[in-house]
């Protein structure tokens, strides 16, 4: 708000400033053949007319022109322009009496062509100024629009991901609870503080790197927890520097795709690899998991996991990114190259 007042105020200054530089100009023309006190009247009552037919003129435009009532706007504009046309050609026929070697005196025609031509211009100056303004106008209301429609996918497309996070760790608690594992109460603890992130982290548009990757780790260590015996999971990072931040669960469910995918019930070298690396702005995620395709349980209300990041990258990262996929026979890798 304070911004936009000082924007405000600043475009008044430069306007008055400029009218003002005109008046002086104006006078000065004929300082030469009037004296400076009477020049500088002429050029007031001259430029008092020129004012409004200036900013009459923008009304009209915006009132009339833009909306294509051209009809309703030619008449107002011939009544104004004749009206500043009479007006200022009075106020010149005052000063005849002067000598001005370049002027004749006692042409009144010549006076009001001069008003009539000085007055087109102004017209046409005005026109094209408030047809800036309201292009502008269109231009900030369209990305306002735009931005808006960005935040509503982006939302929409976080709500789809939560619940389908929410629902598969649910499933693995629920698998504990039924065999009375003493992990139940550790999970759920777990559970707490990683949802805590997904609703209301989620919701803000970054958040430190270093809290995607801590919940990271908390994912790993809840999906360990509904193991009977320990996973190959590896995941290595560097140093997270503090200043960096991400569009939130947008790592995680890269992760958790893994985890869905991986042939861990089929397969004893089952394995998952998660390496994150930074390079000053660059993030480099990589993931790797085994599959087997034949034993594969497929997940009936999944599918939302990699298109969901792919469109969610395309809105916030559009051209800061490079998503590879490889589904090879046995080995499935996802790399993410992100400008921070």
């Amino acid at each position: 708000m304070n911004e936009s007042r000082e924007k405000r105020r600043l475009q008044l200054g430069v306007q008055i400033s400029i009218w003002l530089l005109l008046v002086l100009a104006y006078a000065l023309v004929f300082i030469r053949f009037i004296p400076f006190q009477d020049s500088l009247w002429r050029a007031l009552g001259n430029m008092l007319p020129i004012l409004f037919l200036f900013y009459g003129n923008m009304f009209l435009v915006k009132r009339y022109f833009i909306p294509k009532s051209y009809v309703i706007y030619a008449l107002w504009m011939i009544l104004v322009f004749t009206l500043i046309t009479g007006i200022r050609t009075q106020i010149n026929i005052h000063y005849i009496d002067y000598k001005i070697d370049f002027l004749p005196q006692t042409n009144q025609a010549f006076l009001r062509t001069a008003a009539i031509i000085s007055n087109m211009a102004v017209i046409l100056i005005s026109t094209i100024y408030q047809l800036l303004i309201h292009r502008s106008a269109e231009e900030k209301k369209a990305l306002i629009t735009a931005n808006e429609h960005q935040q509503a996918q982006i939302q929409f497309l976080r709500a789809q991901i939560n619940p389908h996070f929410l629902f598969n760790t649910l499933n693995n608690i629920y698998s504990l609870a039924v065999v009375q594992s003493t992990q139940t109460a550790p999970m759920v603890l777990q559970l707490s503080e990683l949802l805590r992130y997904v609703i209301y982290d989620s919701q803000e548009e970054k958040v430190p790197l270093r809290k995607e990757v801590v919940q990271i780790n908390r994912f790993i260590e809840l999906f360990q927890m509904r193991q009977e015996t320990p996973v190959n999971i590896e995941f290595h990072h560097a140093a997270i520097p503090e200043q960096l931040k991400i569009e939130p669960m947008i790592l995680i469910p890269l992760v958790e795709n893994c985890f869905k995918h991986c042939d861990f019930d089929a397969n004893s070298s089952a394995f998952v690899q998660i390496k994150l690396e930074i390079n000053e702005h660059q993030l480099v995620f990589s993931t790797q998991n085994s599959k087997n395709d034949a034993n594969q349980q497929k997940d009936k209300t999944g599918g939302v996991g990699l298109q969901n990041i792919k469109k969610r990258l395309a809105l916030k990262y559009a051209e800061r990114h490079h998503l590879a996929i490889e589904n090879e026979d046995e080995l499935f890798s996802v790399k993410l190259d992100l400008q921070l």
